[in-house]
């Protein structure tokens, strides 16, 4: 009879820290060695394989520039079980090894914050509302490709199209004589592979988040990935240590704690990192200003002229950044009066202080990383804008830290007024007022009377006639499928590959059962009362039944006919609906239902097109301009909803009738804002575009 040996808790994979040039700089060199430790695959997940593959990704090691294939590695292998390959630029293997292990570990750290599975982005051509698909014709992207040598250029980036993490190779610039390397490969700095992962999973969680909607879109993208590639440097506790030790404890000095990249960065000819987080930002100094009304309404005015969008997400990283910076010396000046009299003279900080330290650094960069990733659950679906990410910050971390002793919040705020970042429309930018606010139900009298209708009594509190009404839509939702089942359904989706029960698939088949019930409980509740049409901030109303409710019939939003018994009504997307659950540190806990509720409207450059539109005049626009518009405008709202009692804690819209903003986005995308059209030539690939040369 075998013996059955007890499983590790993780497995060990040896990757830089940095990038190779840290290795072959002697102050940096010992700071580059680092095991990044991942847990060993479940009984309910499927075994590793060569490639690496797993259930969320797939390397994939083609070369087409020189026309290779390289052999997978694997990491079963029994020499490989304690560590993997050692750090190596001219193995293809350790180069596989180390874009799985960052890619793991990025989506851990997400997966930690959110309180749910990472799911990647959906086919957009392929509708879940055709119940003759299967599901896995409704194509959720079941695993994310990597490829680590997929192009001989300067680049690196996430194709939205293809659902894969593209990685590039090239040689140094004639001027970096610096970089001792012939060859750089992007896929050995941890920098750019969390800052490319980072790209798919927002991509996964906000489909819509890579259009063109603003001048904000694509720099909240690159500032948001930049700012989950720096916070992870402090969870490698060893390297931090090192690190603090030689600038005293500091984290305002440019160095490779505060940089990304800094390899890539020299071989296109800079002298130094691709970019630092605390960096010089047109006429502003390194260090952030004093927070004067001068200072703030200098930055102000940079940031408002500032429209490259790595530039422009560096005025987010840089407030994140200084936020966290602020956090980390209130936790550690306690710490600094009392080792003063103590220090090792000549020799800086004690070793036992500077672990104190680096211990400090990890716990509040991980507090600040959830901070900022939770806060994607509390954005509008469209048209993102760094004030608007502020609140979202400030209302999820209130939602979930009820108590905050050391002001987290008031660091945030008071970081992003520093950097430009403000939030018109708000009374002040103190923490309580940038609270998103909670809907006020007594103004939708209609909803209100016929949710005391179903209940066949009065109500004293309002909140409770939405509670029943949202009830009952929770009442059809799934929160999990057995797999008894998952068994009797389609088995190619249910069954992985190799025999295993794939409970990433049915997650995503939950979610796909979700959405369709979501959008018909709305649909047979929001076409007798334009209530439910302020309140999701959509056109909702059979058109042939509206009547003058002083505003305008928008018959530009994309309509649907219907079977012949229906009169024409707009069409809405549940874009998404993911369920949370998440425990404070108080123990207090949080069970949520985010549902993005998405319409779209035709939209034109030309002001009488536009209008024209809106009348319903297809005549004037022509077939062909009314089946594909110049752009599409898109609104709606984020519900959150308590799965405990069905509560609509929250609604976060952009109107669909929002004619401002709607000029707004004309206006960028023309390229009157900018002096350039906001449209990428590869509107599929826009990362691609946005990454190259940078």
């Amino acid at each position: 009879m075998g013996t059955n040996y007890p499983k590790p808790a993780v497995r060990r994979l040896k990757v830089y820290a940095f990038d190779p040039q840290a290795s072959v700089t002697l102050s940096t060199a010992m700071a580059n060695d680092y095991v990044i430790e991942l847990p060993w695959e479940q009984r309910w997940e499927a075994p590793l394989e060569k490639g690496p593959v797993n259930d969320y990704v797939e390397v994939i090691d083609v070369d087409p520039a020189a026309g290779l294939v390289y052999a997978p590695v694997d990491l079963n292998d029994p020499w490989l079980r304690d560590g993997g390959l050692d750090p190596s630029e001219g193995r293809p293997q350790f180069h596989q090894q180390m874009v799985f292990a960052v890619v793991m570990r990025t989506i851990r750290a997400f997966e930690r914050a959110l309180g749910r599975v990472v799911l990647w982005a959906r086919d957009e051509q392929i509708s879940w509302r055709d119940t003759a698909l299967t599901p896995v014709e409704r194509n959720f992207t079941p695993r994310l490709r990597i490829y680590p040598h997929a192009l001989r250029e300067a680049n690196a980036y996430y194709s939205p199209a293809k659902r894969a993490l593209l990685f590039g190779y090239f040689k140094p610039d004639q001027d970096a004589a610096d970089v001792q390397a012939s060859w750089v490969f992007t896929c050995l700095s941890q920098d750019i592979v969390a800052h490319e992962t980072t790209h798919a999973i927002l991509h996964g969680m906000r489909q819509r988040s890579i259009e063109p909607s603003g001048i904000d879109a694509a720099a909240f993208h690159e500032g948001f990935a930049d700012i989950v590639a720096l916070l992870q440097h402090f969870s490698m506790t060893p390297v931090v240590r090192q690190l603090l030790a030689a600038s005293n404890g500091s984290l305002r000095e440019a160095g490779l704690l505060t940089g990304l990249a800094e390899q890539f960065g020299r071989a296109i000819g800079r002298s130094k990192s691709l970019r630092y987080a605390l960096e010089a930002l047109g006429d502003r100094a390194a260090a952030p200003a004093d927070g004067s009304a001068a200072s703030i309404t200098a930055a102000i005015r940079t940031l408002g002229a500032t429209t490259e969008p790595h530039a422009r997400g560096g005025f987010l990283v840089a407030a994140v950044f200084d936020a966290f910076v602020t956090i980390y010396e209130r936790r550690t000046e306690d710490l600094l009066r009392l080792a003063r009299p103590g220090l090792v003279p000549g020799n800086g900080l004690s070793p036992d202080l500077v672990g104190r330290l680096a211990s400090e650094a990890a716990t509040a960069a991980d507090q600040v990383m959830r901070m900022c990733v939770r806060a994607l659950d509390y954005l509008p679906p469209a048209g993102v804008k760094f004030g608007e990410y502020l609140r979202a910050i400030i209302t999820a971390d209130t939602d979930l830290v009820r108590d905050d002793p050391l002001r987290y919040r008031v660091a945030f705020v008071e970081a992003f007024k520093r950097w430009g970042i403000t939030v018109p429309g708000c009374i002040s930018m103190a923490p309580d007022s940038l609270l998103w606010d909670a809907p006020r139900l007594e103004d939708y009298p209609d909803i209100l009377r016929h949710a005391e209708t179903d209940a066949k009594a009065p109500l004293a509190d309002p909140a409770d006639a939405l509670s029943m009404l949202f009830t009952d839509m929770l009442s059809r939702l799934k929160f999990g499928v057995t797999f008894e089942a998952a068994d009797k359904g389609d088995a190619a989706y249910s069954m992985g590959d190799n025999g295993h029960r794939n409970l990433r698939d049915l997650a995503m088949q939950v979610v796909v059962h979700n959405q369709r019930a979501i959008h018909d409980w709305l649909e047979g509740r929001v076409t007798d009362s334009a209530d439910w049409e302020r309140l999701l901030g959509l056109r909702l109303m059979p058109l042939a039944d509206r009547q003058d409710d002083g505003c305008r019939p928008l018959l530009s939003i994309e309509g649907s006919l219907g079977d012949r018994r229906r009169k024409p009504q707009p069409r809405f997307e549940v874009h998404s609906a993911r369920i949370s659950r998440r425990t404070g540190p108080d123990g207090f806990e949080m069970h949520l239902l985010i549902a993005e509720v998405v319409q779209r409207r035709r939209g034109y450059f030309d002001k009488e097109e536009q209008a024209a539109a809106d009348r319903g005049d297809k005549k004037v626009i022509g077939d062909i301009r009314w089946t594909t518009p110049d752009f599409w405008f898109r609104g709606g709202a984020t519900l959150h909803v308590d799965l405990r009692d069905g509560r609509l804690l929250r609604i976060l819209r952009k109107r669909i009738d929002d004619d401002d903003r709607l000029e707004r986005e004309r206006a960028f995308r023309s390229g009157e804002t900018t002096g350039e059209p906001a449209a990428a030539p590869h509107p599929n690939e826009p990362f691609a575009f946005i990454h190259r040369g940078i």
